[in-house]
């Protein structure tokens, strides 16, 4: 069940995130991201969910919802998803699960917080270094908020900026912080997505393949993540054993 907040505003608003199973790319097609971005906005207005912000990559989905009832969510989250995954899986001819568990859902209690989240979910297109700037990205909705067009309008704006005066130059000037929505391990997660993404592959090749879980471990190290063996070995899904293994094998 997603977890319940509390109001902001005297709104319900959460950060969800959706995700290929084993991490796979399940909108790796500009028409595969359009199919998603059509029942986002059909079943938005059936379950009068307002779409805060989104971001469509591709093996999974961030967005910030608000709604004034927490089933609204649950419900609408639920439409959607089923929805493209019998879609997915007949396009692609196959059977099975399309994403890896139920939605995640993070409560948003602060004006700062929405912001921060806005900025981070923006971003991953250009942390995931498919575009250089937000505004380069086609499915996100960094360019709605520019413009006023797709899912935001004068109202969104006023409710997460408290006015529609300058608010584009407070867009362009939020901080980036790496979201730590659970825990430590969740840091290390988004960073193997970003990962995955970069190397056009997903989590069950790179579990069998040990030039990829030595890059992704140099990645770690240029950048200076500090993760220790253990938190990698989990976020892959493999034992810390195992890990030690492929790291020692030509």
């Amino acid at each position: 069940m997603p977890r319940k907040s509390r109001k902001i505003l005297e709104k319900i608003v959460c950060h969800h995130m959706v995700q290929g199973i084993n991490r796979e790319y399940i909108f790796e097609t500009n028409e595969e991201k359009e199919k998603y971005l059509a029942l986002l906005k059909k079943y938005g207005k059936q379950f009068e969910i307002k779409i805060i912000a989104y971001c469509i990559m591709n093996n999974h989905v961030h967005m910030i919802l608000d709604t004034e009832r927490i089933q609204n969510i649950s419900d609408f989250m639920k439409q959607v998803n089923s929805i493209y995954a019998m879609y997915y899986n007949k396009k692609k001819e196959r059977v099975g699960y399309v994403y890896r568990n139920r939605f995640k859902s993070i409560p948003i209690m602060t004006r700062e917080q929405m912001h921060t989240c806005i900025k981070y979910i923006h971003m991953n297109p250009v942390k995931a270094e498919i575009v250089k700037k937000e505004e380069q990205y086609k499915y996100s909705s960094y360019n709605d908020y520019l413009y006023q067009t797709g899912f935001i309008n004068k109202e969104i704006i006023e409710f997460v900026f408290n006015s529609s005066k300058n608010y584009i130059e407070i867009l362009k000037t939020i901080k980036y912080k790496n979201l730590n929505t659970h825990n430590e391990k969740s840091n290390v997660e988004e960073i193997l997505n970003d990962f995955l993404i970069h190397e056009k592959t997903n989590l069950l090749e790179i579990r069998k393949n040990n030039q990829l879980i030595q890059k992704f471990i140099s990645h770690l190290n240029s950048n200076q993540y500090k993760f220790s063996k253990l938190e990698i070995a989990q976020i892959l899904e493999i034992s810390k054993a195992t890990l030690y293994r492929r790291l020692h094998e030509n």
